[in-house]
């Protein structure tokens, strides 16, 4: 019989060393998407043909309600625009990705391209979801 026995424990109960990793798992995990550039849900259109951009560009998220975000940092009024994106461009020719709601208004998209072409950024490109 085991109960008997009296002297050290020597086994290790491996119950709650689990129980921590699983905890701090959990926490990476839902940290990083915290970390994700987009501030805001954004459901993107999708389409057949999408590519993949060469470089990193600076990502303008637009929200269904025609908020602007420029690499995950809100925009909270409009003339900041040109601020933000120059502090986020980087490079000779500065490229952007539009990442704009389903449901966001076509006027707001093409404010927010006439602003870019004003930046004087040539490469501008719609980000979309695969089919």
């Amino acid at each position: 019989m085991k109960g008997n026995i009296h002297g050290p424990i020597t086994e290790i109960n491996m119950t709650p060393f689990v129980d921590i990793v699983l905890v701090i798992l959990i926490i990476f995990l839902l940290s990083a998407t915290v970390m994700m550039p987009r501030t805001f849900g954004i459901a993107l259109p999708k389409a057949a043909q999408a590519d993949k951009p060469e470089s990193v560009p600076v990502i303008v998220s637009i929200d269904r309600e025609g908020k602007i975000a420029i690499n995950g940092i809100r925009l909270t009024q409009d003339g900041e625009f040109e601020k933000v994106f120059q502090a986020q461009g980087h490079g000779k020719e500065p490229a952007a990705v539009i990442a704009a709601d389903q449901d966001t208004r076509h006027g707001r998209l093409i404010e927010v391209i006439d602003r870019l072409k004003t930046l004087k950024v040539h490469k501008i490109g719609i980000e979309v979801e695969q089919k």
